[in-house]
């Protein structure tokens, strides 16, 4: 099972590094979600978050941040 923490778009540069799950199905509104995991598989983490919290979304990309000091 994928762990992951979603985090609110207000708090993400309290976070080193974080990731983006963003639907690209409908470019004319795409939804992201950020998250931060410690899992390695980064691809069963994004998998679990769009069934979690995003239900009919097909097609999405994850988009790694990393916090530059």
């Amino acid at each position: 099972m994928a762990q992951y923490q979603l985090v609110e778009k207000h708090t993400i540069e309290h976070h080193n590094e974080y990731y983006e799950v963003r639907s690209t199905q409908n470019d004319s509104q795409p939804k992201s979600l950020f998250f931060t995991t410690n899992d390695e598989n980064l691809e069963d983490v994004a998998t679990a978050v769009v069934a979690d919290h995003l239900p009919g979304v097909k097609h999405w990309t994850v988009i790694p941040h990393r916090k530059d000091n």
